[in-house]
């Protein structure tokens, strides 16, 4: 029990520590970490309730400086995008989503370090495609944050823009999967508990991913950005080839 709790407690530090460097990047780290400690039924809708609190937390800071003019197109995007992601879920084999998440990620990444960039007041209907696409890979495999992350740093906006908005638009996201975990009974008295005890380590690794970006200069947080979004695409890739 002891060592469950201290591989929970060093996930959930990890995970905000990534979260307040970049503004994202919690769930992509809490959720392979806290699978090795917690039942994977839990893990989800604990890593959402804590992505709500770490984003109440900076939500002050980012206000200022979120892009409304992004979120008001993603947001939608993102609402319409999950149930048809939810709709053709068992039409593709679950390893088939992976690589092809993956290798979208992956092409993106590479187009973003070659310095592909989009204008810097897309049309509503791009930035709502956007939303669309993560919201259909939200519903797919619950991982509908890569096409935002990408569509913020493609638009060249500062790193402190691109970190807000991208705290903002999880916190949003979070809150939606909330509500919708809560009818079906996956937020429990004993996960909120949890989450309550993780409120100490999570506001102390967002403090400290804040305090390093802040002393960071700006290619520094898009260069993490990118390495992060390209380990995610490689293990995507190479967990779906592996099982295939």
């Amino acid at each position: 029990m002891f060592t469950t709790l201290i591989i929970a407690l060093l996930g959930v530090f990890a995970a905000s520590v990534l979260r307040g460097f970049t503004g994202f990047g919690f769930g992509l780290a809490a959720v392979p970490l806290l699978s090795l400690a917690l039942p994977p039924a839990k893990v989800v809708p604990f890593v959402v309730v804590l992505q709500v609190l770490v984003g109440l937390g900076g939500i002050r800071s980012a206000w200022s400086l979120c892009d409304w003019r992004a979120m008001r197109g993603l947001v939608p995007g993102l609402l319409v995008g999950i149930p048809v992601g939810l709709l053709v879920l068992t039409a593709f084999e679950p390893n088939t989503v992976r690589l092809v998440i993956g290798l979208i990620i992956a092409a993106s990444v590479v187009l973003l370090w070659r310095g592909a960039r989009l204008p810097p007041r897309p049309s509503f209907g791009l930035t709502m495609g956007v939303g669309m696409l993560s919201g259909v890979i939200s519903g797919l495999a619950s991982m509908g944050g890569p096409p935002v992350v990408v569509y913020l740093l493609a638009l060249g906006h500062g790193a402190a823009v691109v970190r807000a908005t991208s705290i903002i638009y999880f916190m949003a996201t979070g809150l939606t999967a909330t509500v919708a975990m809560i009818p079906r009974g996956l937020i429990d008295r004993d996960l909120l508990l949890w989450s309550v005890a993780a409120i100490p380590i999570l506001l102390g690794g967002s403090w400290l991913g804040t305090c390093a970006f802040h002393r960071a200069k700006p290619h520094h947080h898009r260069m993490t950005a990118l390495v992060v979004l390209s380990v995610l695409s490689v293990v995507l890739i190479v967990r779906a080839l592996a099982a295939g």
